[in-house]
């Protein structure tokens, strides 16, 4: 963490309404699909996936110039940090000897963007996940899901009872490792649906028909037993050892895209079709703070720093805002 960041205050509900933009990574680009935003567990980098492009900023530099990129042959649906020095995604192969119809897992260097891994898959990926400690992913293909041993580069086993009559919006695990959930929206009937696997249990996940039609996004509260479900304007809140709703609140004022968690899980933070992002407080749902670019272009991920000082927005000029409050030594 740079000295820059260790001055920058904690974000918490009280501070929220102060939030300022201060950086803003990358260059403009004249037509963009944004996605998907990633900090590394250290918070020291940053990763971004726009259309098929990968890119990432180490934020302990002061340029603002990305400091790898991978253009890939095709759009990938997730790209996560595994650890500080690999990225892995899934996608078509780039290793010439590679068989050029088959999909492949790949784990890429940050140092120079470089090929570290890679291995075939069965069918094209449509939901990554990993786990917080970097050791563990969930790949959902087309037909099956996987937990992926990161460091061994080997499947650990097979995740059972999905219906991939379904489009899957976003997966995640909890912070022990304990728990991984996907949320989805089924092409033949008008209900999202969230399946929950406790890991150490059973290979057969929980499924909760959630109430309402589009899935948005799913993230695990950080130090309490409890998931959030999101969709556009819903939110469902779950106990994840009970399995049962807590409580739901519903914002009719942002159509959201994505649901992350401060890391003390008091507040929660998602992007909005209103071309920025909102903060939420989570015991009450309140609208902390909100930002609109003003732009006709649509925004990605908006996510929270593992610290707490930052939020990166994937903003819809293909830049990546970074968000902060004041300083805490002013």
């Amino acid at each position: 963490m740079s000295q820059t960041d260790l001055t920058r205050a904690v974000i918490t509900p009280t501070n929220a309404p102060g939030l300022k933009r201060v950086r803003q990574l990358g260059s403009q680009l004249s037509s963009v699909l944004w996605d998907k935003l990633c900090f590394d567990p250290s918070g020291a980098r940053l990763l971004a996936k726009a259309d098929s492009r990968l890119r990432w900023w180490n934020l302990d530099a002061a340029t603002d110039v990305p400091s790898g990129s991978v253009e890939l042959k095709m759009e990938p649906i997730e790209a996560l940090f595994h650890g500080s020095n690999h990225i892995v995604t899934a996608g078509p192969p780039v290793a010439e000897a590679a068989v050029t119809w088959r999909p492949r897992l790949m784990a890429f260097s940050t140092t120079d963007g470089s090929l570290w891994r890679e291995e075939t898959l069965s069918a094209p990926a449509i939901g990554l996940a990993m786990s917080r400690d970097g050791m563990l992913l969930a790949i959902l293909e087309r037909g099956e899901a996987l937990l992926w041993d990161v460091a061994g580069w080997k499947r650990i086993r097979d995740l059972l009872g999905v219906q991939w009559q379904a489009s899957v919006k976003a997966c995640a695990f909890s912070r022990d490792s304990r728990f991984a959930a996907v949320i989805v929206t089924y092409y033949d009937h008008d209900q999202a649906a969230l399946y929950l696997w406790d890991l150490k249990a059973s290979s057969h996940p929980w499924v909760h028909p959630l109430g309402f039609q589009f899935a948005a996004g799913v993230a695990f509260h950080p130090t309490r037993p409890l998931l959030v479900a999101r969709g556009v304007h819903e939110v469902v809140v779950m106990d994840v050892h009970e399995r049962r709703v807590l409580r739901t609140f519903t914002d009719d004022t942002h159509y959201v895209s994505n649901v992350d968690f401060s890391p003390d899980g008091e507040w929660m933070v998602s992007a909005s079709d209103n071309h920025g992002f909102a903060l939420y407080h989570f015991d009450t749902g309140e609208v902390l703070f909100s930002h609109s670019d003003d732009s006709e272009l649509p925004t990605g991920d908006a996510i929270s720093s593992p610290d707490g000082r930052l939020i990166a927005c994937a903003q819809g000029d293909g830049t990546v805002g970074l968000w902060s409050t004041e300083s805490a030594l002013s």
